[in-house]
């Protein structure tokens, strides 16, 4: 049965879609033949909003009132939805779409208000370590049958992004309907076709071919790509072969150091090879130069983006332009 108040609590724009659109259904199953789209801006008028609500007429269609948050409301946010809600009946519902609160922001007074008798939904993304296990639990949700090592992948490549592994599935179930789905057909898929894609690039640095990454490099500046989703994978890549080398300096095999991540079997591989090629001290450098490519492609510092992904590519592909000693 529809609440007249409804709160979804979510970052997770998957999340908070599905959550609502199951308010959306229930409240056409009950009859509401009119649904009200509000958006809130920071100067956002709630004067009118306020005096529609109140001066429903008692012949009024049954109407459902979508009042969505970019952010936490203000106090003046706050203080008209604690008004508004007042007005919340079976034939004026609410569905307020808010982002992630903290403990201490539905501790306060109006958030206690608003949310008496409330339907609430708190949604989280599942844990990084729990992520592989979402993506199986929503491929046989869509009737798709993932491989162990495709599943590994998708979550790998989709990186805790709940929508882009979705649309992936959703892409799945329709090119591969009732066929067992390996990585080659998966690749086909997150790909999107594309000759040249960011992970391909990487994967080529990594396994020690630094020409192919870097030409692939030069056609993503050509078509004006966004740095930034470069650099978020290729720090993820160094990351990763910098806690291999160091558990190897430690003792332990670079595949016994890879052997709790969710990545495939021909990836570690990949990665404990790319991992061997480099001396530690370089690999740690590599990751501080991630953190300073970070704030220059965000203006924080100057330099030429292009030239510093370059150079990061040739030393994951285990050319050492940097002198460091073992």
């Amino acid at each position: 049965m529809l609440n007249p108040v409804n709160i979804i609590c979510t970052d997770e724009a998957l999340l908070q879609k599905e959550a609502c659109d199951q308010i959306i259904d229930e409240a056409k199953q009950k009859g509401v033949s009119e649904r009200e789209i509000v958006d809130v801006t920071d100067k956002f008028g709630w004067g009118e909003l306020l005096a529609n609500s109140s001066s429903l007429s008692l012949f009024a269609e049954v109407k459902l009132t979508d009042i969505r948050f970019s952010k936490a409301p203000q106090k003046d946010a706050q203080q008209a939805l604690v008004e508004l809600l007042q007005t919340a009946d079976q034939d004026n519902c609410f569905l307020i779409r808010l982002p992630k609160l903290e403990k201490r922001q539905k501790a306060t007074k109006w958030f206690k208000a608003i949310s008496d008798g409330a339907r609430v939904q708190d949604l989280w993304p599942p844990k990084p370590y729990a992520f592989n296990d979402w993506i199986q639990q929503r491929a046989k949700h869509f009737g798709v049958n993932l491989e162990l090592d495709a599943c590994a992948m998708l979550a790998e490549q989709t990186e805790g992004n709940l929508l882009a592994a979705s649309q992936s599935l959703e892409k799945l179930k329709l090119l591969f309907a009732d066929e067992s789905i390996n990585t080659d057909k998966l690749t086909q898929v997150i790909s999107d076709n594309a000759r040249y894609s960011v992970f391909l690039c990487l994967d080529e640095a990594l396994a020690g071919k630094g020409e192919r990454a870097v030409k692939m490099l030069k056609k993503f500046q050509q078509e004006s790509i966004a740095p930034i989703s470069i650099l978020v994978n290729l720090t993820r890549e160094i990351k990763t072969c910098n806690q291999v080398a160091l558990a190897v300096q430690k003792g332990q095999t670079a595949m016994q150091a890879l052997s709790k991540s969710y990545l495939w079997d021909s990836k570690k591989k990949m990665i404990a090879a790319a991992a061997g090629r480099l001396p530690l001290p370089l690999w740690q450098k590599l990751v501080i130069r991630c953190a300073y490519l970070d704030r220059m492609v965000k203006g924080q510092e100057k330099g030429n983006i292009w030239q510093e992904l370059e150079s990061c590519l040739w030393l994951l592909s285990g050319k050492k332009i940097w002198g460091v000693k073992r």
